[in-house]
């Protein structure tokens, strides 16, 4: 959205989305159903899918942030700090 902060526009989307959770909960209604067992499996299939999934999206952000500080470390001992001064070099 032009002109609103990415703040905004995450609130705007939560509250969207609360809003659409709260009437699909309002508005139940019976569903007359029937779930064999093979349903059963794929419900787990999905969970545990995901969840690798997720592990695997997670140690990626990891490695990255990890990445990040070692960059750090590697400039300071490439470039130590002038006589005086305690920070890194500036640019």
């Amino acid at each position: 959205m032009v002109g609103h902060s990415e703040r905004e526009v995450s609130m705007r989307r939560e509250r969207v989305f609360l809003l659409c959770v709260a009437v699909f909960v309002v508005a139940e209604a019976r569903a007359y159903a029937y779930a064999d067992p093979g349903s059963g499996a794929l419900i787990w299939q999905i969970l545990v899918g995901a969840s690798i999934g997720v592990m695997f999206y997670l140690r990626a952000i990891l490695r990255w942030i990890r990445g990040l500080k070692s960059n750090r470390k590697a400039n300071r001992k490439a470039f130590p700090p002038a006589a005086g001064k305690e920070s890194g070099p500036t640019t």
